[in-house]
């Protein structure tokens, strides 16, 4: 299955890279017509894409797909379905859909699979960056123009940036000179790498379950985690931390324990939501 997996995600990787350039059509979901909330065809395809890859090599397992263009479609509800299946394939197809459909290289495809509710394997694909961060549950491994390389061992204090949705900025220079600075990449793909990478020291943001699946098992291999940004409790599939439309309910906070007070007062002095 693993092997599987990677190489599909390398397929719809490219195709997504190479239809980029293309005028796409675009929705938006549930008639809102907010920028944020548009769908390319290339989401589509590369959700159905899964859907058929699915049925061709995992027909004989019990599972089902959690996809963010088809939640709505869930014969259930989502906890139910974790429940009655073995196995659960999450999906975001397109993630950074605005910046994709801009032409902007800051967007990425988010697959995990989780058995029993529990994450089994990860892997998250930034096509026009040439990156895919992936882990079978015992080490994180990161393919680069070419070569593969192991990531075993976050390299803390390489960044001090903090991947956040901010609405009002007021960077300090005390902000820049060795403590923590915002920087908002509009894609969990491209922050979840960049955190994989070590090139973010941490994520404060809200988001979606497709969004951070594959971030659960790669923080838990590095010693991070992903805490609630109000009781600092880590955040686990079930129904207290996530709504039945996949919804993180509270902002969250993705890094080291030990640093979630600095980072929310560097956070409370930079940015006002």
């Amino acid at each position: 299955m693993f092997y599987k997996i990677k190489e599909f995600v390398k397929e719809i990787g490219k195709y997504s890279f190479d239809a980029m350039q293309q005028k796409h059509k675009v929705n938006y979901k549930e008639d809102n017509d907010a920028i944020l909330s548009i769908v390319t065809d290339v989401d589509l395809h590369n959700s159905k894409a899964f859907e058929q890859f699915a049925k061709e090599n995992f027909a004989d397992l019990n599972y089902v797909i959690i996809d963010e263009e088809s939640i709505d479609d869930l014969d259930g509800s989502l906890f139910q379905q974790i429940a009655n299946t073995e196995y659960q394939f999450i999906l975001d197809p397109i993630d950074g859909t605005l910046n994709y459909s801009s032409g902007l290289p800051f967007y990425g495809i988010l697959l995990s699979v989780f058995k029993n509710g529990e994450p089994l394997y990860g892997f998250i694909c930034a096509p026009a960056l040439d990156e895919l961060v992936y882990t079978d549950g015992k080490q994180v491994y990161r393919e680069h123009f070419g070569k593969t390389e192991i990531l075993n061992k976050f390299p803390k204090g390489v960044s001090r940036v903090v991947q956040a949705h901010m609405w009002e900025v007021k960077l300090k220079p005390n902000h820049i000179n060795g403590r923590f600075i915002a920087q908002d990449y509009f894609s969990a793909a491209i922050y979840s790498l960049y955190l994989s990478l070590g090139q973010l020291r941490a994520v404060l943001a809200t988001a979606k379950l497709w969004d951070i699946a594959p971030l659960m098992l790669i923080c838990k291999i590095y010693g991070m985690g992903i805490y609630d940004y109000d009781t600092k409790e880590e955040i686990t599939i079930s129904p207290k931390y996530i709504s039945e439309k996949g919804k993180i309910k509270n902002m969250m906070i993705m890094g080291f324990k030990d640093e979630i007070d600095e980072i929310k007062n560097i956070f409370s002095e930079i940015v006002r939501v």
